[in-house]
């Protein structure tokens, strides 16, 4: 009953690993007045098609063979409708398992992707999942959890396939270093089938260490410049990180409030670490 629209010009995805900073980021970009968003998460969109319990609990992940044309004409109207002529700006960590299907169904889509200390990813993920409804109600799955070191039922953050064998018999900062791993994995692996020009990327310890310099080289990659709002963001960044942190920010965080656990999860992370640019010297 929709009527027909073509597909949304040139959307930005923001991607990244839960707790990894994606919020900051994607909220410097949504200031610039080119763009439109839910101005939040975006799973109400995606889980329309696409809820695990309608895959039998396999994981987030989607490939662009899940894409009916159903689904494509929903959203092509959907952002129409709210973009309104600007370049839609989405962020979801689970797209992180989902880039070639974003890529499918968005062919001129960008795509930033934010990377981070995996130590730092863990830590936040651990408090994430311990700190309880903050971050969400989680998923309740069909395999019941024992994890050491967290005592709820109830699954958090991202589902990368294989999770099974994380829901029992392991710690907590294992079942986080597999999450972040595998996210990152996902997207390494999509990189490779996105043109040069529509991906670029971005460290957190830059883009809160100079926040002005990174929002200017992310706005001008993206062609979103001039964009004096998002700027002014970018240089009361200090601000907005203390205020959507769990704890206040601090440098080197993980050692303090999860540090033995870390250190015992460091060969887990380390390939993933030396891939993205962080060496454990």
């Amino acid at each position: 009953m929709l009527p027909s629209k073509p597909a949304p010009s040139r959307p930005i995805f923001v991607l990244g690993a839960p707790r990894s900073g994606t919020t900051v980021l994607f909220d410097v970009l949504n200031q610039a007045p080119g763009v439109a968003s839910l101005d939040r998460e975006t799973g109400v969109v995606w889980d329309t098609f696409h809820r695990v319990e309608d895959a039998d609990w396999a994981s987030h992940e989607v490939g662009p063979q899940d894409v009916t044309p159903a689904e494509r004409h929903y959203l092509y109207w959907a952002i129409d409708r709210l973009a309104l002529r600007k370049r839609y700006l989405d962020k979801l960590p689970r797209n992180t398992l989902r880039v070639r299907y974003l890529q499918s169904l968005f062919p001129d889509a960008s795509f930033v992707f934010l990377r981070r200390d995996g130590r730092a990813v863990v830590s936040s993920l651990m408090t994430g999942w311990r700190s309880g409804p903050r971050f969400g109600r989680g998923m309740v799955p069909p395999i019941p959890l024992r994890i050491e070191g967290y005592e709820g039922n109830t699954w958090k953050f991202l589902l990368p396939p294989g999770w099974e064998g994380y829901a029992q018999g392991h710690r907590l900062a294992e079942v986080c270093a597999f999450q972040w791993v595998s996210a990152n994995e996902s997207v390494l692996a999509a990189k490779e089938h996105v043109p040069p020009e529509r991906w670029m990327e971005v460290s957190y310890e830059e883009m809160t260490q100079q926040p002005r310099a990174t929002a200017e080289r992310t706005l001008d990659a993206l062609g979103l410049s001039p964009a004096p709002e998002a700027i002014r963001y970018a240089d009361e960044l200090d601000r907005h990180v203390t205020k959507k942190a769990v704890t206040p920010p601090k440098r080197d965080k993980w050692r303090e409030e999860n540090g033995r656990e870390i250190e015992g999860i460091l060969p887990q992370i380390e390939p993933m670490m030396r891939r993205l640019g962080y060496p454990l010297d």
